[in-house]
């Protein structure tokens, strides 16, 4: 690499400005505290230069560990428990970086999302309205004159080539349609289910919930009222279509309260999670960083018992787990760049968490314990079974504490 002129040697000094160790000439760094040798005052070019040059450097730790994270499952961690710690980045401080980014990506595209609907739905009214070239912020279409809510699919298609807008404006199209077909099943087998009486030990029960009074909800116990009020929205949202919390409340005569809007969303959002099961997934993207950091010790803790006969201290399983999660992060943030430049159409996220996952950590702990294959394939199986049944109780503990602050 080549050096950058703070450290040419007509800037350096006899002592360390940073500690006062007394140096020589030829000393690049001072060897008590590592601190540059040069007595250059800091400019705007040289402050870039270093910049760039440390993280563009081919010998950056920061890279190095990147590469071998995520080419060479287990290397690193094997690398750092038998010393070679200054050649990689720190595995607890890495992976607080790495969530941070991810966090911040996540949150980018949720606001990004959010100005791409508004800009399609305000394409769709301007294309129902004028039936001409539609041009709205990052979005253009042109239709024909034809009636866009009577359109065919033959039609569709002809939108959905016409630009990169037109791919947005069918798809919403198509669920619109979608969306009306199942309302009008859900008001057909609402109305059968509501007629319908069952008999069971000589007892007539409704099929469904019919009412559910506020002061009806108030006279049961927290528990009992959250599992009934959550059946009665469900079957209430059923029936009556409603989305927005505050009409649904005030035509149902509950108290329009924020924890009463905010079961109704929840139950909005278990709704079309029924229907669309990848949903889940976005939901849980933004929360994983937050469990997976409070999750490591107890997982640590499981591999610390299920390798007690190997001599592997608590903290070495500690860095195992640590860099898996922080290859777990690399992956989604290099998926979501792949979703940002295919502008959505690729996303490969279910198939990371369904098969590279798995298989990454199954080679990581193969590469790490040197352990043999099946012994190592039994002990993946628990240790997967262990974290599927962590992630669902740690999801479940998280939506149920973002309901109890509101």
């Amino acid at each position: 690499m080549k050096p950058t002129t703070r450290s040419l040697i007509k800037y350096r000094g006899g002592e360390c400005l940073n500690c006062a160790t007394p140096l020589d000439i030829e000393d690049k760094y001072c060897h008590h505290c590592g601190q540059l040798n040069s007595k250059k005052r800091l400019a705007l070019k040289d402050f870039f230069g270093e910049f760039f040059s440390n993280i563009f450097s081919y010998d950056s730790r920061i890279w190095r560990t990147i590469k071998h994270l995520l080419f060479k499952p287990g290397y690193v961690s094997k690398q750092v428990i038998s010393g070679k710690r200054f050649s990689y980045a720190n595995p607890f401080r890495f992976f607080l970086s790495v969530c941070i980014v991810f966090f911040l990506m996540v949150q980018a595209q949720e606001l990004v999302q959010i100005f791409t609907d508004d800009q399609i739905e305000k394409a769709i009214v301007n294309v129902r309205n004028d039936d001409v070239e539609v041009k709205n912020g990052l979005f253009s279409v042109k239709v024909s004159e034809k009636d866009i809510d009577q359109a065919t699919e033959k039609e569709l298609q002809e939108i959905e080539n016409a630009s990169y807008a037109g791919k947005f404006i069918a798809k919403k199209i198509r669920e619109e349609y979608a969306e009306e077909i199942k309302q009008q099943q859900d008001s057909i087998l609402n109305t059968i289910a509501t007629d319908s009486i069952t008999t069971f030990k000589g007892e007539k029960k409704a099929a469904v919930i019919e009412s559910f009074t506020q002061s009806e909800m108030d006279s049961l116990s927290s528990l009992v009222r959250f599992f009934k009020q959550m059946n009665y929205y469900q079957t209430f949202y059923t029936k009556h279509k409603i989305s927005d919390p505050e009409t649904a409340l005030v035509k149902m005569k509950h108290n329009n309260t924020r924890y009463n809007q905010v079961l109704y969303e929840k139950m909005l959002s278990i709704d079309r999670i029924g229907q669309d099961p990848s949903i889940l997934i976005d939901i849980m993207l933004p929360k994983l960083p937050v469990f997976l950091f409070l999750f490591t010790p107890v997982l640590t803790l499981f591999l610390w018992l299920l390798y007690a006969r190997r001599e592997f201290t608590y903290m070495e399983h500690l860095v195992f787990a640590f860099n898996v999660f922080t290859f777990i992060f690399l992956s989604m943030i290099l998926l979501l760049l792949i979703k940002w430049i295919t502008l959505g159409y690729v996303d490969l996220t279910q198939f990371f968490l369904w098969f590279v996952g798995p298989f990454y950590l199954y080679k990581s702990m193969r590469n790490f314990y040197s352990q043999r294959r099946l012994k190592t394939i039994l002990k993946f199986l628990l240790v997967s079974f262990i974290f599927i049944i962590g992630l669902m109780i740690g999801i479940s503990l998280l939506l149920l504490i973002g309901i109890a602050l509101y």
